[in-house]
């Protein structure tokens, strides 16, 4: 389908397959870019900032983990029910909404007069993710139509994504040092604004996903959240409390019984909250498990890593997070060349390479054990190298997989298995000894995770369906 007229040169260079002339891609990606490095960065900015809070409010450690964990276990848990959002209403219209929404929370942290407020307020902000979070893939799917075109856009929209892992907790320790706490949240405000002024005009209108509206499975919805939310709080909270303690026991159990609840749900209804068409597309759930799995290795190894640079060397804030600079500045800018080499060597093999690089430095941390600087910062930078080269090809592999009406619950799916993963990693690699060992058993434990990853990208890329003939009389 193509537009009447000729479309300006920068639409038509950027997006050959563009069906609306009136869009704008740059805008397009500059907005998406913007709303989800914001998302992102008030995942780790908190953290530096956490001291200060808890003078400012008096608050107990606990209740500032809560602080912490509320944003993300709402990001985990209504994922799927933000993405069912998205595919009813519109990826624009929900973007605008989880933008504002954003915004206000971000408001509210700011001026919390309390603990339990600055709680609820996360939580808020937490729902405003949710529903810009699927939006926003959604907007690039529909303005960039052919595949390296989307690749490019990708990669800029990943390189704003992974900035945060490097620069927000610097960013975090100067707003605090320099205004103070309430900062970190309120320099999102003139970030909304940004992004809403830039999403007014010149955006893919879309509507919803498909012609016709599926009747929603309100039901799997919910129990797709009790799952989702269950297994966040309870690695969470497991990792704090204790694995038997009644909170994290109670939510792991909730977890199970809601996931026998949405599987047989998944067979019984004729529209479910996972549609099978989407389910069955060839390669689709091996490369949202890639994905799971490549999140669960580094983050595991970077709580791993960190715990034991700061309990057992004795390294202050600062000097871990200078230790974390050989992976996290690859995690910037690989996505950058991600998308360049990406119509060269085609998506899969990029991922491949990627996967790789992970592997290899992996298997260098599991040899070093965290003992040696060199060798530790070596096996960082392999792995850093391999998450930034992967993140790219394994978001196109998703949407590209995907049946095109089913984008936005394809995104949702692909961001679940990125915050399991996350979640799984932490709980399971932190949980393993570090002390005596260095992090050879965290190590060792990523070395399986990225060989199972490795064996899942394979079978993945084999389903994948051959490649149109290049004949131009087929």
């Amino acid at each position: 389908m193509s537009g009447r007229g000729n479309p300006p040169a920068g639409v038509r260079d950027a997006v050959p397959g563009l069906a609306d002339p009136t869009v704008r891609p740059r805008r397009v990606l500059t907005a998406a870019s913007l709303a989800t490095g914001m998302c992102v960065i008030d995942i780790s900015i908190l953290n530096v900032a956490i001291p200060a809070i808890r003078n400012g409010l008096r608050a107990s450690l606990p209740t500032m983990q809560l602080a912490v964990d509320a944003y993300v276990i709402v990001m985990a848990g209504l994922v799927l029910a933000g993405a069912a959002t998205v595919a009813r209403f519109g990826a624009l219209r929900v973007f605008r909404i989880g933008v504002a929404l954003f915004g206000l929370a971000s408001v509210l942290c700011g001026l919390a007069p309390d603990a339990a407020a600055l709680v609820a307020a996360r939580a808020l902000q937490g729902l405003g993710g949710v529903l810009l979070t699927p939006a926003t893939l959604v907007l690039l799917t529909d303005t960039y139509r052919d595949a390296d075109g989307r690749a490019r856009a990708v990669s800029v929209w990943a390189t704003v994504a992974g900035s945060p892992v490097a620069f927000g907790p610097i960013l975090g320790g100067a707003l605090v040092a320099a205004v103070g706490w309430r900062s970190v949240f309120l320099v999102n405000v003139p970030a909304v604004a940004a992004v809403l002024w830039l999403s007014a005009r010149h955006m893919p209108r879309g509507g919803p996903a498909s012609g016709r509206r599926e009747p929603q499975d309100v039901l799997g919805q919910l129990l797709a959240v009790v799952f989702l939310g269950g297994v966040a709080l309870a690695l969470t909270e497991g990792r704090e409390l204790g694995w038997t303690r009644p909170l994290p026991a109670a939510a792991a159990a909730a977890a199970v019984l809601a996931l026998g609840g949405f599987l047989l749900r998944q067979r019984r209804f004729a529209f479910p909250a996972i549609p099978g068409d989407l389910f069955r597309a060839p390669g689709f759930r091996g490369f949202v498990t890639v994905g799971l799995l490549l999140f669960a290795g580094y983050y595991g190894l970077v709580f791993s890593l960190s715990v034991y640079l700061q309990q057992v060397h004795g390294y202050g804030p600062v000097t871990t997070g200078l230790c974390f600079l050989p992976s996290a500045l690859p995690i910037t800018l690989m996505p950058l060349v991600a998308g360049r080499v990406h119509a060269r060597l085609g998506a899969p093999r990029v991922l491949g390479i990627g996967v790789l690089l992970t592997l290899v430095g992996g298997v260098l941390l599991a040899l070093v054990g965290g003992d040696v600087p060199v060798g530790t910062c070596v096996g960082l930078l392999f792995i850093g190298l391999g998450f930034g080269l992967a993140t790219v090809p394994q978001i196109t592999l998703v949407m590209a997989t995907a049946p095109p009406h089913r984008s936005a619950i394809a995104s949702g799916l692909m961001s679940a298995g990125r915050s399991t993963g996350t979640t799984l990693g932490v709980a399971l690699l932190g949980g393993l000894p570090t002390a005596h060992g260095g992090i050879t058993a965290p190590a060792l434990a990523a070395v399986l995770l990225y060989l199972l990853m490795t064996a899942t990208l394979t079978l993945a890329t084999r389903r994948l369906p051959p490649p149109p003939s290049a004949d131009p009389a087929a």
